[in-house]
């Protein structure tokens, strides 16, 4: 496309997670005061609060695997840095904290503030492309389609394009598929669908066995994932070409 494009993707977020940082139903704190000096300040205990509270009063879980789209943040106008201290995905014991990147005046947050992340503040405008909920975070599809909606009523972007889940079959994306297909129309593609369909053939990959048994009931081949839900290099080719083709079609670029 010859366009600049920005990946805001970080790998084991669930859907709600992914949504706070974009911005949509944005990460709060209440009665905390931001200290004079660069020393941390506690936002959140993982044991005991379980996560950073949300507009929409939901608990997530950011920085578990990686902070590059978070940070700098912003809390008021105070700009820092917001870490989660534990060892890795799975430890409970972590706290997120705050840390301003400049000493300044103390700042006491006494009414709901928002945590303003680094992708929210520079990167919602142009073409969005959300891809949310292989990990959960949802209660129902209608509530993934409500979160769809929130970011997209959040952005500033143009043109918002919607990748679909690509684990499981196509009877159990059904009921899933139709709804997405009747909120958003062309602007939500099922990549379970194409990658089961033009996969291999878009890749130049002859399929094995287990492509075709996997083919026949609508699942995604084995040929083009390096488990049961990540894609290889080829896939990914696939996946960036047929998504400007249809962002060509919609008129988009």
């Amino acid at each position: 496309s010859g366009l600049p494009v920005y990946n805001g993707g970080t790998g084991g977020e669930n859907s709600r997670t992914i949504m706070a940082r974009q911005g949509g139903d944005v990460m709060m704190v209440n009665n905390i005061t931001i200290p004079a000096t660069t020393s941390p300040l506690l936002i959140a205990d993982r044991d005991i609060d379980t996560g950073i509270n949300t507009y929409f009063g939901e608990k997530v879980t950011p920085l578990l695997q990686g902070g590059a789209h978070v940070n700098p943040c912003r809390i008021s106008d105070v700009e820092g840095t917001l870490v989660f201290t534990g060892s890795g995905h799975s430890d409970m014991t972590g706290d997120w904290e705050f840390t301003r990147s400049t000493a300044g005046s103390e700042v006491v947050i006494n009414r709901p503030t928002a945590i303003k992340t680094n992708f929210d503040i520079m990167h919602n405008k142009g073409i969005q492309i959300i891809f949310i909920g292989q990990n959960g975070g949802y209660a129902s599809i209608d509530d993934l389609i409500w979160q769809h909606r929130t970011m997209m009523e959040h952005s500033k972007a143009s043109y918002t394009v919607i990748l679909g889940l690509s684990s499981g079959t196509a009877s159990s994306r059904f009921d899933y598929e139709e709804a997405m297909r009747a909120e958003f129309g062309r602007y939500f593609i099922s990549l379970r669908e194409y990658l089961s369909i033009y996969g291999l053939e878009d890749a130049g990959i002859s399929p094995t066995a287990a492509d075709n048994a996997a083919m026949a009931q609508g699942s995604v081949p084995p040929s083009l994932l390096t488990d049961s839900v990540h894609y290889n290099a080829e896939c990914k080719t696939v996946i960036g070409n047929m998504l400007y083709l249809r962002m060509h079609e919609l008129g988009i670029l």
